[in-house]
């Protein structure tokens, strides 16, 4: 009899702490939380059930950097993106032409060629810029410790050092200089050249 009612205990106490064990698991580690690239948990039950749009404070994005040329692509998450809040998918394509009919000379110096929506599921969307190296064309003559120096048409990379002074140009010329005087082609350079080495 003894033995019967220790064997009963054992089995009440052995699936209390299976029940226990599957509390604390879930409690610990639920089944309905991923951890995302930047070690947070989210609730994948409730990103499922919650609509792309119209965009709010809770909608996250995922923005791609690609480098084809070179192979990268880079991802970072943001929080919020101020300028969609309220959007549906349209303005959020709107958003995106009007980025890129408007860039900032950063962005153009870096070689942005796209910038559009790939993909929207649950609270997520993810937005992908596309960078190509910038093909440069045309020269510009500028000013340097007053002689002209030429530079190629990204006016960072100097092309030739000149012994022409700025002082020797003609006056008008002189502004042009100094605000980046631009030459299109190599034939307008040699022209250049020529007409001002002595």
């Amino acid at each position: 009899m003894k033995r019967n009612i220790l064997f009963a205990l054992f089995a009440v106490m052995t699936g209390v702490i299976s029940l226990c064990s599957l509390w604390f698991v879930d409690y610990f580690y639920p089944s309905n939380y991923v951890k995302n690239d930047s070690g947070d948990y989210i609730n994948i039950t409730v990103s499922e059930n919650q609509s792309t749009f119209p965009i709010d404070k809770t909608t996250i994005f995922n923005v791609e950097y690609d480098y084809p040329e070179e192979g990268r692509l880079l991802k970072e998450q943001l929080k919020c993106i101020p300028a969609l809040l309220g959007c549906d998918k349209d303005g959020v394509e709107k958003y995106l032409q009007n980025y890129m009919n408007h860039l900032s000379k950063e962005e153009q110096e870096k070689g942005l060629v796209s910038y559009e929506m790939i993909s929207y599921k649950g609270n997520e969307i993810t937005l992908r810029k596309t960078f190509r190296t910038p093909i440069t064309k045309g020269y510009y003559a500028k000013s340097f410790n007053g002689l002209i120096v030429i530079l190629k048409g990204d006016e960072k990379t100097v092309y030739e050092y000149t012994q022409i002074s700025l002082a020797s140009l003609p006056e008008d010329m002189r502004e042009d200089i100094l605000k980046g005087y631009y030459l299109e082609n190599d034939e307008e350079l040699y022209s250049f050249l020529e007409n001002f080495t002595s």
